[in-house]
């Protein structure tokens, strides 16, 4: 062989290469409702089920939901407007060399690891705009909303117990979810993962109700004997006159749907409702752990402008503690910094409470309202 033709050959394999690895399928979509894509290559392809999943493909769901299921058996459920990429799949008979990385954008999401054990989970990694997931557990959601803020809750398995372990990380720091129902949320990739919180009076069941894509078994049972029904009628029953029996489709999926899922406790906004609730939990500790300069116990709000106590709150150098507040009214205190007072501030907008040191010597009651 001349070292001309080598050299081509060479070049040849090295170009087809990439082609045949990125065209392996990795996955299908097994289940799809509503409005939902995936994108592969910048052009915009329909989601159906059966459709092949390939690497670098995205995931995309408008006012629909989809399921994937990977070669491993594990599961990737969707909840409207949502989008995840496939960054990198690895397959190999050595479960050690497995891996899989998707980045989560946007919505909810739902992840179950395969059951093959052809993947070892430590290889497994969610990347969010604000943390990253390293999965030891078997079953979690994540959320991401429209600021980038990402909440995960590790889901029991079968028997009620812990799924695994899941670690939350980023820039600031690290939190471990390891009981079933903890949660933890991130608000930005350089704040620290929220303090870790089990969430009580919630069910596997209802938690699905939020990923449900097919419609239940007992829509299915309804739709079917509406159809029954009708076949049965005849022309001499219909009332013509009756403009709202004829307007009225008995056979809309989608009213079913929605009347069978508006009985669940949970709706699709419950997640976003959560990390809402469990980002402001998680301010309220921080700040009673706010350290003041000169290590001054002060609780009920920050140094500087506090925005939820709406105080802004100086160590003077006179060696006193001003708390100033300009809010419909000007609120002006002064107290030495060896002072034990107690500060409750009642307006028309919120309710603060702030110790200084234990709180029991002086009780300053302040009632601003309109």
């Amino acid at each position: 062989m001349q070292p001309l033709q080598f050299i081509k050959k060479i070049l040849l394999t090295i170009s087809i290469f990439p082609v045949i690895v990125f065209a392996t399928p990795i996955g299908d979509i097994t289940e799809q409702t509503g409005v939902s894509s995936l994108t592969r290559e910048q052009n915009e392809l329909v989601a159906i089920v059966g459709a092949d999943i390939e690497l670098y493909d995205t995931l995309n769901t408008g006012n629909g939901r989809i399921a994937i299921e990977f070669i491993d058996e594990a599961e990737l459920r969707l909840t409207e407007h949502s989008r995840v990429l496939i960054d990198e799949v690895i397959f190999d008979p050595d479960p050690s060399k497995n891996k899989m990385v998707m980045k989560f954008a946007m919505g909810t999401a739902r992840f179950t690891s395969g059951k093959l054990g052809m993947m070892n989970k430590a290889n497994i990694r969610i990347e969010t705009p604000t943390a990253t997931i390293g999965i030891r557990g078997t079953d979690f959601t994540a959320t991401v909303d429209e600021l980038g803020r990402s909440l995960i809750i590790l889901l029991p398995d079968a028997n009620g117990d812990s799924s695994g372990e899941i670690t939350v990380t980023n820039l600031a720091g690290q939190v471990i979810l390891n009981e079933a129902y903890q949660a933890t949320m991130v608000s930005t990739l350089s704040s620290q993962p929220a303090r870790p919180v089990t969430i009580r009076n919630i069910t596997v069941a209802q938690i699905d109700n939020l990923f449900i894509v097919s419609p239940p078994a007992e829509v299915q049972q309804v739709v079917e004997e509406i159809k029954s029904e009708n076949s049965k009628d005849n022309i001499l029953s219909i009332d013509f006159l009756e403009f709202n029996d004829l307007e009225k489709d008995y056979l809309d999926k989608r009213e079913l749907e929605y009347r069978e899922l508006d009985m669940d406790l949970l709706d699709v906004d419950f997640l976003q409702d959560l990390l809402i609730t469990i980002e402001k939990a998680d301010m309220l500790d921080r700040k009673k752990g706010a350290v003041f300069p000169g290590g001054i116990n002060i609780v009920g709000t920050t140094p500087g402008l506090d925005k939820d106590s709406q105080y802004n709150t100086i160590i003077e150098d006179s060696g006193q503690i001003w708390f100033y507040r300009e809010v419909t009214g000007i609120i002006s205190i002064r107290l030495p910094i060896s002072a034990n007072a107690t500060i409750s501030t009642i307006t028309d907008e919120k309710e603060s409470l702030i110790t200084v040191g234990d709180g029991q010597a002086i009780n300053i009651t302040i009632t601003q309202v309109n």
